[in-house]
């Protein structure tokens, strides 16, 4: 009869739980690259390097300036504007638009004065912009916030703009004429519908000593640009007035305006557009930086996943911190902090969209800002280590939690920036931020309408969102420690012990601050030996491989199998013998240490009313030999039309735990073929 075999349930211990977090973490590191690229393409969908979107004026919004205005041939009657009327753009100036709009009117001697109402727009409300708007009637006064259908013969709107000719600025007016053909035209949105504006309007350039210049249908206000990296990846924004066509809106109205005799109705609006110079480069090298990076985390994935492998079928297995490591992974560390690298300019192309794309892209972004920055703080703090250090405070450094620090610090900022509704506030105040060169007097208020100072940028949202950046991430760091604090009752580690044991010899050390768990209680002790487990050789970037083949299944005293796939925790020379084992642990297995995890892999054992080792199983073979090369060549070393192209170098072996390292030149032999094993502890 056949014995069944029997599962033993894992126990939900901290230890336990704690390699889930470990290999649910690296594979978040994955998909968090995955996420970024799949991030940058969703953005450009929503057009990230060049955008469309629409602004309607409904004149529900606007207010009432003054009735009082009367408009005949030559322009304004005399004395019939309020002088705060003619203040909002000067004198001059004010003369010369009535004199245009009377042309635009196409008014006649003969005509009866048109009645003129004037309205504003912005300057109030949260808005950080003012416009001037005319609507003009031959009846009697029109309003500016109509009930019902309301007649008109023309509508305008007076700004500012700043041109080559005016880099000072100079007023824009455009108008609506009813006496002119409608010449419609559909003007494509990046998120939405296009719309229909009118090309036929009339716009004018009016300087402010009264010159009067003709300008094209598609004249360009609020012109500025965001230097978020560099001037070879520029934003450009611009905004173009048009008189949209808002028919299909009127049912949701009170009331509107239309054309007295050509029916049109419309309403004053922007369109406003976003580009970035070179966009096609910068994705480029978006891709090519996922790419590189996820090939960098592939040697990781073999690792992770093999853990993963072992947890679900409760298995002993290594399991490791990739977050912890990227202090000995520079090439990662930077290609991740690279992968990052363009998220201000992101932030500053969703920010301009906001009333768009709103909150939820707001925050990707704003998540990928901590990430970058996070990682970047983990690199400044791994370049310390380049710096003398003063006797006294040798192989006693500073030691945190960095996937407390990644994570607490993308959770701080992107709820920080939540609570104070950020991307809101940096929308409304987007034109803030720009220096104006002249503006509309608004009942003695200057308020921006246009005309900017082209050589003055707007100022990117990183430098704005920098304080509060800062101070997450330096908040997140604080509770790393405290973390590591708790989990290990200790943050300064004491580094000595790694002078006595081959294989740390020939990994530099940590000094000033580190990520990597060195303490000497991680070790594995039998007399005055210290053993570096596989774990801990894995955080510092290395792994074991072996030859395929080469050790096959051989029994052991207890009827346990020994495989040349990792699962087993016998691989070691010093394997227990059976009468010992049953209650022996090891290091690994009892303790839970911060980025490494090696389950019951640990082939040094202990007894459990000793420190000595047992002795090898007489049905033990000749000890295998691990060959330690570095992590970022284990899948040239597992797939063979790759290894002839890199050579993985071998850094050394592990035989009977011992550590021997080998020579600078020593590569693996290219007519053998080698499998990932989880290795060995060596002393």
């Amino acid at each position: 009869m056949a014995k069944t075999r029997r599962t033993v349930a894992p126990t939900l211990s901290w230890a336990y739980l704690s390699k889930w977090f470990r290999v649910l973490s690296n594979m978040g590191a994955g998909l968090l690259i995955l996420g970024t690229g799949l991030l940058v393409l969703i953005l450009l969908n929503q057009g990230m390097f060049g955008s469309a979107t629409i602004d309607k004026e409904f004149q529900t919004s606007w207010l009432d300036f003054f009735h009082g205005c009367r408009l005949s041939s030559t322009g304004f009657v005399p004395d019939s504007c309020d002088p705060i009327e003619a203040n909002v753009t000067g004198a001059a100036a004010w003369t010369a638009i009535g004199q245009q709009l009377a042309t635009d009117l196409q008014l006649q001697p003969s005509h009866v004065p048109v009645f003129v109402t004037s309205c504003i727009m912005g300057s109030g409300d949260g808005n950080t912009w003012a416009a001037l708007g005319l609507v003009m009637s031959d009846s009697a006064f029109p309003v500016c916030n109509p009930t019902g259908v309301q007649a008109v013969v023309g509508m305008s709107a007076v700004e500012t703009t700043a041109t080559s000719t005016y880099p000072n600025g100079a007023f824009l007016l455009s108008t609506f004429s009813d006496v002119r053909p409608i010449q419609a035209m559909a003007v494509s949105l990046t998120s939405a519908p296009s719309v229909t504006i009118n090309q036929g309007v009339v716009k004018t350039i009016v300087a402010i000593d009264g010159t009067r210049t003709a300008t094209s249908w598609d004249q360009q206000g609020y012109v500025t640009s965001l230097n978020s990296l560099n001037r070879l990846f520029l934003m450009r924004v611009w905004l173009v007035t048009h008189f949209i066509d808002i028919s299909s809106d009127v049912s949701a109205l009170p009331g509107y305006s239309i054309g007295k005799t050509s029916k049109y109705i419309s309403v004053f609006g922007w369109v406003n557009y976003s580009a970035v110079d070179h966009y096609m480069l910068l994705l480029v090298f978006q891709i090519l930086i996922c790419i590189v990076s996820l090939c960098l985390l592939a040697n990781d994935g073999v690792i992770t996943l093999e853990g993963l492998s072992g947890l679900l079928k409760n298995k002993p297995v290594l399991t490791y911190d990739i977050l912890a490591s990227l202090e000995r992974r520079k090439v990662l560390l930077v290609a991740l902090i690279c992968s990052f690298f363009f998220s201000p300019l992101y932030a500053d192309a969703i920010r301009y969209t906001y009333d768009v794309n709103g909150y939820h892209y707001w925050s990707l972004t704003m998540m990928m800002l901590a990430v970058m920055m996070a990682l970047s703080w983990m690199a400044l703090l791994t370049c310390l280590q380049y710096l003398p250090i003063p006797s006294s405070w040798r192989n006693r450094p500073l030691c945190y939690n960095a996937p407390v620090l990644v994570y607490c610090s993308v959770l701080f900022f992107v709820v920080a920036e939540g609570i104070k509704q950020r991307g809101v506030f940096e929308f409304d105040n987007f034109w803030f931020n720009q220096v104006p060169t002249l503006q509309l007097n608004v009942n003695g208020t200057l308020w921006p309408s246009g005309a900017f100072d082209a050589a003055e940028a707007t100022t990117p949202v990183i430098y704005l969102l920098m304080s509060d950046l800062a101070l997450c991430v330096l908040a997140a760091w604080l509770v790393s420690l405290v973390a590591h604090k708790l989990s290990f009752g200790n943050v300064i580690l004491d580094t000595s012990w790694t002078s006595h044991n081959e294989f740390l010899k020939y990994v530099p050390m940590p000094q000033y601050v580190t990520s990597l768990d060195l303490d000497k209680k991680n070790t594995i002790s039998i007399g005055h030996k210290l053993y570096c487990k596989p774990s801990l050789m894995v955080l510092l970037g290395y792994c074991t491989v072996r030859k395929r083949g080469k050790y096959g299944v051989a029994p052991n005293t207890s009827g346990a199998t020994t495989t040349g796939g990792g699962h087993s925790s016998r691989e070691s020379s010093l394997a227990t013998d059976h009468h010992h084992t049953t209650s022996a642990k090891t290091t690994d297995t009892s303790h839970s240490t911060k980025g490494t995890s090696h389950g019951s892999n640990a082939h040094v054992v202990a007894h459990k009313g000793g420190g000595k080792a047992t002795a090898p199983s007489p049905s033990s073979s000749s000890p295998p030999e691990y060959l330690v090369v570095s992590i970022y060549s284990l899948v040239a070393a597992l797939l063979p039309w790759l290894e002839q192209l890199v050579r993985p170098r071998v850094v050394g072996t592990i035989s009977s735990n011992v550590f021997r390292m080998s020579k600078s030149t020593t590569t693996l032999e290219q007519t053998e073929r080698y499998a990932y094993s989880r290795g060995d502890c060596c002393g």
